[in-house]
């Protein structure tokens, strides 16, 4: 680890998330008090379907042409001047316009995400320190969220102005980012490279295709709990939903440290079992929750956070990097990205949206009872994954030796 870059890595990751939970933590609950809850779906939708368009192209174009951090500061400081304009539309309940601005903003946040891992990627040994690096992007997620919550901004478009302003901070720091040019500068441009085909070939590997399916699919659950847990939490009588997540962000903290010991012993595999099993296990306990309001199945639910995203997702951007050719690392974890909050996001959001919309159908606590069957839909899912998984799975790149691309490139 190169730990004169390092500190720069730190910053970065947390103001990344820092800047994403200001906007997308409790944008259910902001759209539910300007009374668009039946948007709430089509919102997540359009931010998989941006997510689908974008990161791919723009991590070939930072594979090729510019320096990753400069392609990632200019997409920050343009989304800055986009998210501005999104509590106008949200307050004038115009529902065409902030879907379209939602959109726009999740064509130019999410390959910024991507283009963040493989920055990190290209100065660390991933397995032994993206854990380290990554956590840092929780404690922005924490920060944010605590601020919200005390702030009484929960439900508040002031969250929209927040991330505006952190963008533009982001944004300009991104240029004083260690240089990450373009490994495959110099390279004959053919019309697979501006198809990303070399990327696109990884799906080759039956064991890189069966972690992408199983990630499409858990995204179900996944986007289950970040999209209506808020609403859930209001139903339950909490009005700071945005500080009672932080329960999950400060245990993720916990088992991001934990992490490279769980992978480099247990390996990929186990470790990622781990996480779907969690998410079969929390999407139970907030079923019970609604059913007898029993706080404790609250806290232990959230408390899982650190399992299923950590040990899951998180595992899934180091599997993606070691699988990686160095030319075309930036577009594999565009490539990662676009399974999950891409295509993974706009089909687990039309899901949820639809379930959510036909089975809570009530407001507040009269909705508890409804809540049970939207959990539990969740938990099936879940455990379908996690038994696919199982019993498909079985690469396991962290018991073979590290090769030498895998070492922190030179600058």
């Amino acid at each position: 680890m190169d730990f004169n870059k390092t500190p720069r890595l730190l910053i970065m990751m947390f103001v990344q998330y820092f800047m994403q939970g200001a906007w997308n933590m409790t944008m259910g609950l902001v759209l539910s008090t300007y009374g668009m809850a039946t948007i709430i779906g089509s919102s997540y939708a359009l931010l998989g379907l941006a997510t689908i368009l974008s990161p791919l192209f723009i991590g070939m174009v930072a594979d090729r042409f510019f320096a990753s951090q400069k392609v990632m500061g200019i997409l920050h400081l343009i989304n800055a001047g986009v998210i501005l304009c999104v509590p106008q539309f949200i307050e004038a309940h115009d529902t065409t316009m902030t879907l379209a601005m939602i959109f726009l903003v999740g064509l130019l946040f999410y390959p910024t995400t991507a283009l963040a891992n493989s920055i990190s990627f290209s100065h660390i040994n991933g397995v032994k320190y993206f854990p380290v690096i990554r956590v840092f992007g929780t404690f922005g997620f924490m920060a944010i969220g605590f601020i919200i919550g005390q702030m009484g901004f929960s439900g508040d478009t002031m969250t929209w102005y927040i991330a505006s302003a952190a963008g533009v901070v982001l944004g300009l720091y991104c240029f004083t980012l260690p240089n990450t040019p373009p490994k495959a500068k110099g390279n004959a441009f053919a019309l697979r490279d501006l198809l990303c085909l070399d990327a696109l070939a990884l799906f080759k590997d039956r064991n890189f295709s069966i972690l992408m399916l199983s990630i499409f699919v858990l995204m179900i659950p996944k986007t289950a709990y970040s999209a209506y847990i808020p609403v859930f939490l209001k139903a339950l009588g909490f009005d700071n939903a945005a500080s009672m997540m932080q329960v999950g962000i400060a245990c993720e903290v916990i088992f991001m440290f934990l992490l490279s010991f769980f992978l480099l012993k247990a390996g990929f595999k186990v470790t990622l079992m781990m996480g779907a099993v969690c998410w079969i296990i929390r999407s139970m306990l907030f079923s019970q929750a609604a059913i007898d309001a029993n706080m404790m199945f609250v806290l232990i639910g959230l408390m899982l956070q650190g399992f299923c995203w950590d040990f899951f997702f998180t595992v899934g951007d180091i599997y993606v990097d070691r699988k990686a050719r160095p030319e075309i690392k930036a577009q594999a974890q565009s490539l990662r990205f676009i399974v999950s909050n891409g295509f993974g996001l706009l089909f687990a959001s039309t899901i949820c949206g639809q379930i959510f919309n036909n089975t809570v159908t009530e407001q507040g606590p009269q909705a508890l009872p409804q809540w049970e069957n939207f959990w539990l839909f969740s938990a099936i899912i879940a455990a379908v994954v996690s038994l696919f998984f199982f019993i498909f799975f079985k690469d396991d790149l962290s018991k073979q030796q590290t090769p030498a691309e895998l070492k922190p490139a030179k600058q």
